[in-house]
């Protein structure tokens, strides 16, 4: 592919000094031939196409606000942007969790479906119940979870479970930049298989798209977005930067 060279404004968290840290913007030099736009783990419980949220399981994004927003979120930003990185010839990556593969046989999985035996176990198990709804890995939505169709691969777009995958994959493109968007902000964004801390640690430059997500908000932090806010804060300081919507299009044009 010809290289494109264009400017994304961004951000970051600057730690030092410490009695004087702050929010610090520039602009980042992008070679669209070698960034990839990340979607990452855009489930579909409550969505058209997917399973219902069931109010007995604390699951996929946990509580109903955080559902909503995450659907709205795929609908008006990440589908948008996908749309646009396929115009330019950005490549498109999907990274989904390994939980789903009975949904996607096709997708090489490692998951250990066998009961795990320790002497913790009945402990463990209990928090699970109590945190999640019993047994909900086998009878929650979690069961029928796919990826959302409306952000699900297009032709030939890579959909991986695993971050040598993905890294196989960008490796052979000489892509080096991630644009990450997708759920959750506080939690798998950053550090699930294919998420920015473990691909940062592989080498590339990680960028979040700070309104392509949602963190797992419980009812009581939702209106002050406290998870994403602070998830954002976590990526923009130690694993890469952050940009918006708007200034991913801007930049594209």
């Amino acid at each position: 592919m010809k290289s494109l060279q264009t400017r994304l404004r961004a951000r970051y968290y600057r730690a030092l000094p410490v009695n004087q840290p702050g929010i610090e913007s520039l602009d980042l030099e992008i070679d669209v031939a070698r960034t990839a736009l990340v979607g990452m783990h855009c489930w579909n419980i409550g969505c058209p196409d997917g399973p219902s949220v069931d109010v007995d399981y604390c699951v996929g994004m946990g509580w109903p606000q955080a559902t909503e927003e995450a659907a709205r979120i795929m609908s008006a930003v990440i589908r948008p942007s996908m749309d646009v990185a396929r115009r330019v010839g950005m490549a498109v990556c999907h990274v989904e969790t390994d939980w789903m593969d009975q949904q996607y046989p096709d997708l090489s999985s490692r998951r250990n479906r066998e009961a795990v035996t320790s002497p913790h176990r009945d402990e463990q198990q209990r928090i699970l119940d109590r945190a999640h709804g019993p047994d909900y890995l086998a009878t929650s939505p979690l069961k029928s979870m796919r990826r959302a169709e409306l952000v699900s691969p297009v032709g030939d777009e890579p959909m991986c479970f695993y971050s040598d995958a993905l890294d196989a994959y960008l490796s052979e493109r000489g892509i080096d930049t991630l644009i990450y968007m997708g759920f959750a902000t506080d939690m798998c964004i950053l550090g699930a298989e294919g998420g920015a801390r473990p691909m940062l640690s592989r080498g590339y430059r990680c960028i979040l798209m700070r309104d392509a997500t949602v963190g797992v908000e419980t009812p009581e932090s939702f209106p002050d977005r406290l998870s994403t806010r602070y998830g954002i804060h976590l990526f923009e300081w130690s694993v890469g930067y952050s940009t918006t919507y708007q200034e991913f299009v801007s930049a594209m044009r």
